[in-house]
């Protein structure tokens, strides 16, 4: 299976530290989205972002609670406290969305204390419909765990 080049740099996002052996995160990458985000359109295979995993692990994944873009930005606000059993102030969240350019925006930072948290992804004139996906998760302070992906869908 052949990834776009426009997007590879997505790759570079990818968290699969849970995995056995020797795999890559490419390899695990492609394992775990192989079968369901890999979908024929026109006899052409294409990506269903909605479907496709750029992290995977036994963490709990992150719940937004509210999108929005504005000021070349998008912002993404997530429930904390449902983290808060078993994540801890010091584990990260991610996120990262591809625009139709090809740019990879990336952000990651602490978890924090406060009940609802605020990720945001900056990008200097970026539209809504300039975004192709957009995903976060978590990951232990450690890097050994993650939890699985979100999509999240940006809207103008």
């Amino acid at each position: 299976m052949q990834i776009e080049t426009s997007h590879a740099e997505l790759l570079s996002v990818l968290d699969f530290s849970e995995h056995e052996g020797n795999k890559s995160s490419q390899n695990m990458f492609v394992a775990a989205n192989f079968r369901t985000a890999f979908v024929m359109a026109d006899n052409v295979q294409v990506i269903s972002y909605p479907l496709m995993l750029v992290a995977k692990g036994s963490l709990p994944p992150v719940t937004i609670t509210e999108v929005l873009t504005d000021a070349g930005r998008i912002i993404l606000n997530y429930n904390a406290r449902a983290l808060a059993p078993v994540l801890n102030a010091d584990d990260e969240i991610i996120g990262c969305a591809l625009l139709k350019n090809g740019s990879l925006l990336k952000t990651r930072q602490y978890i924090g204390y406060e009940p609802i948290g605020t990720i945001r992804l900056n990008h200097a004139d970026l539209q809504a419909e300039d975004v192709v996906c957009c995903y976060v998760f978590v990951r232990s302070e450690d890097g050994e765990k993650a939890s699985d992906s979100v999509w999240v869908e940006v809207k103008g």
